[in-house]
């Protein structure tokens, strides 16, 4: 619209525009109101029915009365082309960009007609200087066809770009591009020149719109690693989408912009749950420090009040203070715990012993239960730590791991057994009771152990050789009994074999066999 148009609305609606100064200054004054186009076709055609007075009207108004009446019987805009139109614009768009004008001639046939005026020819200046002055009209027009084309082109490009980018075009810049494309087709220079101007603003302001959004998710997203790395959080993987992210916008791929800036959030916060699990554990792991030096008789003092407070801490989300007091308390107790070590002297090898007890006990189980595909990481998180701090000489390192990695791996071991079972590792022993609990729940391993599932009682079955008496015929050996009274039998009738209890040994008889068994 031009600026009386403009001014005609401002009117109507009760805007001030006595400061405007330029047509940009009218737009943003009109636009701020928010009217609608049937509102705006409303004023002008009610202004066009008003009573002029009398000796005012003029030729000049007359046809300014039948520009409104034509805008305002004018049909609404569509936001979209037709298909086979919006072909057709696209193509000519090509051709115009094929062959970008040049003023080079038009400088050279001026500067020739100068040379001329210089010289006295003044009638080959004239001459030249109107030949030139058509190719100039000529070239200028085509000039602002190219232009044309280049900001229809660019908008289209940058609106595609910014839907990818999540931040999709309003209606009222698709109609603006709809109606610049139509205008670029078949509308006078006018006409698109104002349709082209209103393009380049909207999609402009679009621009700067979604910059200013982007820029501060971006230094929003900034803030949180930084503050996620107070706590110990590890922020590489997050950060380096984050660089990516700042590539592909420095490029304008704002649709890769958009993807990578969305995938640091998702690794942040996935970085940001793993440690907060990583703290979740450390407060098992210090309560196993404190357990392990109040059993050697260190003083704890306050230990398990500041354990309490760090955990309320954490809960409340305050990750940053809860490492600080877990720190501050996993410092205290090791302190104590190593002075009591000082104070006992055979301590530290009764700790070391403890370790490798509960390594030896614990570690192949768990090894086993990975290679089933079962979670241990953790247990052997803890296994590891108590090797390497026992290969240092740090005895009180190592046992607090070793204590977690007993807490941890105890639970998994009933699993571990079932695994066993569903693979086919372990079979029941059929007709025999546990002599712990009494129950039927016997199960041989390859090794030869025999567990209970029950109350988880092992028994070790040794390989031993009959004792014969005197020689004699080959015979075949009796089974190898298991934990309660078993009772042999074979083919031939055989004297029946008592297994005796751990601890007693039976006598032997005169020409009968007998089995030795714990």
């Amino acid at each position: 619209m031009p600026i009386w148009k403009l001014k005609i609305v401002a009117e109507a609606n009760n805007i001030d525009v006595s400061t405007c100064r330029y047509k940009r200054d009218y737009v943003e004054k009109v636009r701020s109101k928010r009217l609608t186009e049937e509102q705006v076709r409303n004023v002008l055609a009610n202004k066009a029915k008003k009573p002029q007075d009398e000796g005012a009207a003029s030729s000049d108004v007359k046809a300014v009365a039948q520009e409104i009446e034509q805008i305002a019987n004018r049909p609404a805009e569509t936001p979209e082309l037709p298909s086979e139109e919006e072909k057709g614009v696209e193509r000519n768009i090509d051709e115009t960009l094929a062959a970008r004008p040049s003023f080079f001639d038009v400088d050279s046939a001026f500067q020739s007609a100068y040379n001329r005026m210089i010289l006295g020819d003044f009638y080959g200046a004239i001459k030249i200087n109107r030949d030139t002055r058509m190719l100039c009209l000529g070239t200028f027009s085509n000039s602002q066809v190219f232009s044309a084309a280049v900001s229809i082109r660019a908008a289209d490009e940058l609106i595609a770009r910014l839907t990818e980018g999540r931040h999709p075009a309003g209606p009222g810049l698709k109609t603006a591009l709809a109606g610049a494309k139509k205008a670029f087709m078949d509308g006078p220079p006018r006409q698109r020149e104002e349709s082209l101007e209103s393009l380049e603003m909207l999609v402009e302001k679009a621009y700067e719109a979604f910059a200013q959004e982007t820029e501060g998710a971006e230094s929003e997203l900034k803030s949180l690693l930084a503050d996620y790395e107070s706590f110990g959080t590890r922020t590489e993987e997050a950060r380096r989408y984050l660089e990516i992210a700042s590539q592909a916008k420095a490029s304008f791929n704002i649709g890769d912009y958009a993807k990578f800036l969305e995938e640091a959030k998702v690794r942040a916060e996935g970085a940001k749950s793993v440690r907060a699990r990583e703290i979740d554990e450390g407060f098992n792991l210090v309560k196993a420090a404190a357990d392990e030096a109040r059993e050697v008789g260190a003083e704890m003092g306050n230990a398990d009040a500041d354990i309490g407070e760090a955990k309320k801490a954490f809960d409340d989300g305050s990750f940053k203070r809860a490492v600080e007091l877990l720190s501050n308390v996993e410092r205290s107790v090791d302190e104590a715990h190593l002075a009591q070590m000082k104070l006992q002297k055979d301590l530290e090898t009764k700790h070391v012993d403890k370790v490798n007890s509960i390594l030896g006990s614990y570690e192949p189980m768990l090894l086993e239960a990975s290679s089933y595909g079962m979670g241990v990481q953790n247990g052997l998180y803890h296994a590891a730590n108590a090797k390497a701090a026992l290969g240092k000489g740090d005895v009180v390192r190592a046992v607090k791991h070793a204590r977690r990695l007993k807490e941890v791996a105890t639970p998994i071991e009933k699993d571990l057994d079932l695994k066993r079972l569903e693979l086919g590792i372990v079979h029941h022993v059929e007709g025999v009771k546990c002599s712990a609990c009494g129950q039927e729940s016997l199960y041989v391993h390859p090794n030869g152990t025999e567990k209970c599932f029950e109350c988880g009682q092992s028994f070790q079955v040794p390989t031993v050789k009959p004792i014969r008496a005197a020689p004699g015929p080959t015979e075949a050996p009796a089974p190898a009994p298991r934990s309660e009274a078993v009772t042999s039998a074979s083919a031939n009738p055989a004297p029946s074999i008592t297994p005796s209890r751990p601890g007693k040994t039976p006598e032997p008889e005169k020409k009968k066999r007998r089995l030795l068994r714990w």
